[in-house]
């Protein structure tokens, strides 16, 4: 059986985001592919927010095991 996949609001990443200061990089990460990834865009919708990010081209996916 899969986990859940964890809802974060707009309140979970302001409280969040509220621990740092204004000039603290951001890094998106993915862990399981140990791959990095860079900010694109926002976009706001009607009840959702959307951030759009970009594979880093810097760094390759890692082959997952067994694959």
């Amino acid at each position: 059986m899969t986990e859940p996949v964890p809802l974060l609001t707009v309140g979970d990443l302001k409280s969040e985001l509220s621990r740092w200061s204004d000039d603290t990089p951001v890094t998106f990460r993915s862990p399981l592919k140990e791959q990095e990834y860079r900010f694109y865009r926002y976009r706001p919708s009607d009840n959702v927010l959307v951030l759009e990010i970009n594979e880093f081209p810097e760094t390759s996916p890692a082959a997952l095991p067994g694959s």
